[in-house]
């Protein structure tokens, strides 16, 4: 999309949620002549979207509506986000573009939340749009424990698993814990698909070694639906004829130079049910223009969410940074990481009574970082408990970063064991 292009579909956007009670004093007098102007607009927050939910985004002029979805609200009120069909006929024909290839021959499982999660649907309409098989396998009942998505992986011959990364790895260990080996054992398995959280290059690397099969990201959220893939090299664009997105630095009014990290703040260019204009969505990214293999010219890295960061003498550990770390430990499985009076913590479980941790190692990240550093390997268990499938295949979004209390208490037992 060419710069006129985008200036006159995000016109059309902006005239268009003006129409709603939020955006009706927030949108300047049309039309903007440059992209510049529409750093004019206030972002749109969190907090702005719940306060204004559930109708507070809608146009008076939306279309029929189709579908609701509601954020986690594990924060507070949840925030409301409407989709007309044809919203999600535009998003799904663009997830289908993603490099796993859905295909009329895939059974694909689907261990996503369902409910009022917005990616185990999108997925679920866009495998079935291109006329594959769908296990709708919900990660948020009792009906599909762990021990039974196993038994539903090899007896239906999955083809895909789309699921968050760390499940597919709790997945994995499920597997090993009945005797099975995931990278033999489901000869069926082609492809993972993760959504829901972000998927270092580290992470991929493990999954991908766990499972033996490709691993392929997608990018979103409640708030805008997916508006990043990975393409069939595994790396992550933009669909930039449907988003535009800025990339600032914490002043949140510079834009950050090629290959440094920034806060993402989002536009919608479709008459979506429910616009987004400047919303910034509290995610650091990465931006790479360089020519990829499928053609495009731009790449984003998901580097994590910014409330999240530790952050000591400068030096920031995003989810990026920590799972650097972490690939080179000999466990890699399961992890949390906090900050005690400005010493970084990383908490490993071991996956062999053997691991350990090269003192060498430590001393080099402690030299690099330039700040205080310990790595434990915990007991296996410590950090997730495995005594209990339903509950261990049953938790909620992970928690990687622990709390000040919480990383002194995890210390305490260390300490007392």
């Amino acid at each position: 999309m060419d710069t006129h292009e985008k200036m006159t579909a995000l016109n059309e956007v902006l005239a268009y949620a003006k129409m709603s009670k939020y955006y009706s004093n927030r949108i300047p007098q049309l039309p903007l002549n440059t992209l510049a102007d529409l750093a004019h607009i206030p972002f749109t927050t969190k907090n702005d979207l719940r306060s204004q939910s559930p109708f507070g985004l809608l146009p008076s002029q939306a279309e029929s509506l189709s579908q609701y979805h509601e954020s986690s609200g594990t924060t507070g009120q949840p925030v409301s986000v409407w989709y007309s069909e044809i919203d999600l006929d535009e998003i799904t024909s663009r997830i289908a573009t993603c490099g796993v290839n859905f295909k009329q021959e895939d059974i694909v499982l689907i261990r996503f939340p369902y409910a009022l999660s917005t990616i185990s649907h999108f997925i679920h309409r866009t495998v079935q749009k291109q006329r594959g098989c769908v296990v709708p396998a919900d990660s948020r009942t009792t009906v599909t424990p762990m021990p039974k998505v196993i038994n539903l992986l090899r007896d239906l011959n999955v083809t895909v698993l789309a699921c968050i990364s760390l499940q597919a790895i709790m997945l994995a260990e499920v597997a090993e814990m009945q005797g099975l080996n995931p990278k033999t054992d489901f000869p069926f398995l082609r492809a993972i698909c993760t959504a829901g959280e972000p998927l270092t290059p580290y992470k991929r690397s493990l999954i991908e070694d766990i499972w033996g099969v490709p691993v392929f990201d997608n990018y979103g959220m409640t708030e805008i639906g997916t508006a990043m893939i990975d393409c069939p090299s595994q790396q992550m664009h933009l669909f930039d004829d449907c988003f535009h997105v800025e990339v600032l630095k914490d002043d949140f009014q510079t834009e950050v130079s090629d290959g440094e990290c920034g806060n993402l703040v989002v536009t919608t260019l479709r008459k979506r049910a429910t616009p987004m204009i400047r919303y910034a969505t509290g995610d650091i990214v990465q931006v790479k223009h360089s020519k990829c293999l499928c053609g495009a010219s731009c790449s984003y890295v998901i580097r994590g969410r910014k409330e999240d960061m530790i952050t000591i003498n400068s030096i920031r550990f995003d989810l990026y940074e920590v799972e650097k770390i972490i690939s080179k430990l000999p466990a890699r499985r399961f992890w949390s990481v906090g900050n005690w009076k400005n010493h970084l913590y990383l908490f490993v479980e071991q996956e062999s009574e053997h691991d350990k941790v090269p003192k060498e190692y430590v001393e080099s990240l402690k030299s690099a970082y330039g700040i205080d550093l310990s790595i434990f390997l915990l007991e296996k268990g410590t950090l997730y408990d495995r005594n209990d499938l339903l509950s261990f295949g049953m938790k909620a979004k992970p928690r990687y970063y622990l709390t000040e209390k919480e990383t002194q208490s995890l210390l305490t037992q260390i300490k007392t064991f």
